[in-house]
């Protein structure tokens, strides 16, 4: 989801209001014409100022259990069941989450899960986008929201220096409580450093996918000012002096340390990543300026166990191509050992990929999918299935422009909040009762 595009400010916004929406790079833009040495300072502070709230406290997604779909559904033939958890993590705060899985799995099954791994303004619903592609392969999905993101507690997140044991404790709720049996972790920007950072102390993980981790956190936050590599920096960014990013960038760390409680020079995957000896599929995007393709890369270089890097068009929040989804599943069929009698035959799009969850559950609700496998006395036509997924389709690009718009407000209302809103709270207490061990 992209929820941190800039844009003009709105009718009746004041300037300050929307640089304010529009994060670091708009703060930065305005005192960019203060060319003195004092105003470089009061520019470096007042984009650091922002850049604390970035690492620590950005806008916290806003979601409800509906939005995770059905309960209990149908899907390529087979019932499945979504089981929300609320789990303590070693700080005592109650983690939320949900595990996607066949209805008719026995206790004790060992069935294998790929656990999806959200980025840091996100949230366990963003698993939604992906788990057609898991469950068609015949395996569970799990996907929880990091301490401090969505429904979970937490006023903080630290980028990987603290979810991984978030990470930890979940993958030790699976195993227990669940009856899961190999893993897998699929991690996305924050969720991929969290991957990295726990399977450098986690042998057991059956692989990795890691969608555009950052190496080194200090290395991200330095670019972010003074740019990348090629001296290129987010649009209305100015050149800062190196030495005056350095010693600002030393007192963002100490900000951080004392309302977070860990070091930013500390949260360096790169360092974990020589003593990860599982398979791994790395996945970067050209144009992304946030973390940029060379830290994959990095990241790629220093990793121990057998490994593959694919590379696509787009930025850091755009969709994922067909062909990486592709490589994604081929590479949990190996590394899970699923039998290929254990594949589901589930709808399709033009190039035979599976149809997103969401999609299939919605065109569900409206009767179509029946159609769709075709009715009793006959198949469907080529031009109703058409018309059906069109239709389908325009339904879903409707609500996620809805969702969009609404995380939107959350970035220019939530920016600065510590808290947790009193809703998602409310939700939280109530739909999230401890759960008892089978």
């Amino acid at each position: 989801r992209r929820v941190s595009q800039p844009w003009p400010a709105a009718q009746g916004e004041s300037a300050e209001q929307s640089d304010l929406s529009r994060g670091p790079a708009a703060s930065l833009e305005r005192p960019c014409r203060r060319l003195g040495i004092t105003g470089y300072v009061g520019l470096v502070r007042e984009g650091y100022d922002e850049l604390v709230k970035a690492i620590i406290r950005p806008p916290r997604a806003e979601y409800s259990l509906n939005d995770l779909g059905p309960s209990e559904f149908r899907y390529g033939g087979v019932d499945f069941v979504r089981q929300d958890v609320s789990v303590p993590n070693r700080r005592g705060l109650a983690l939320c989450g949900s595990l996607w899985r066949r209805a008719d799995l026995e206790p004790g099954s060992s069935f294998p899960c790929v656990v999806y791994l959200h980025g840091n303004a996100s949230c366990r619903a963003e698993a939604t986008t992906i788990a057609s592609q898991v469950l068609a392969l015949g395996a569970a999905l799990f996907s929880f929201d990091f301490a401090g993101c969505g429904l979970s507690e937490g006023n903080y997140i630290s980028l990987g220096f603290f979810e991984r044991d978030d990470v930890e404790t979940m993958i030790g709720w699976l195993r227990e409580y669940a009856g899961v049996g190999a893993v897998a972790l699929w991690g996305r920007s924050m969720g991929a450093v969290s991957s990295v950072m726990q399977a450098a102390r986690d042998p057991s993980i059956a692989g990795l996918v890691l969608d555009s981790p950052f190496a080194s956190l200090e290395q991200v936050a330095l670019e972010l000012v003074s740019g990348g590599p090629d001296g290129d920096r987010p649009e209305g960014v100015p050149n800062v002096p190196g030495f005056l990013v350095k010693s600002a960038l030393r007192m963002v760390a100490s900000s951080v340390k004392s309302r977070a409680g860990f070091d930013l020079y500390k949260c360096r995957p790169v360092d974990a990543a020589p003593t990860c000896f599982m398979p791994a599929l790395f996945a970067t995007a050209h144009d992304d300026v946030l973390v940029r393709p060379h830290h994959s890369r990095l990241i790629f270089d220093a990793f121990a166990g057998d490994k593959n890097l694919v590379t696509f068009e787009g930025d850091h929040n755009e969709m994922r191509p067909g062909f990486f989804l592709d490589s994604a599943a081929i590479f949990f069929t190996n590394v899970l050992r699923i039998p290929d009698a254990a594949a589901l035959e589930v709808p399709t799009d033009h190039s035979g990929r599976p149809l997103p969850l969401m999609q299939v559950l919605l065109m569900q609700q409206r009767g179509a999918a029946a159609r769709l496998y075709g009715p009793r006395g006959g198949e469907a036509t080529q031009a109703e299935r058409a018309r059906l997924r069109a239709e389908a389709q325009q339904e879903l690009e409707r609500q996620q422009l809805e969702e969009e718009e609404m995380l939107n407000r959350a970035i220019l209302e939530s920016l600065s909040s510590s808290e947790p809103p009193a809703a998602c709270r409310q939700r939280a207490s109530d739909n999230h009762a401890p759960q008892p061990p089978p």
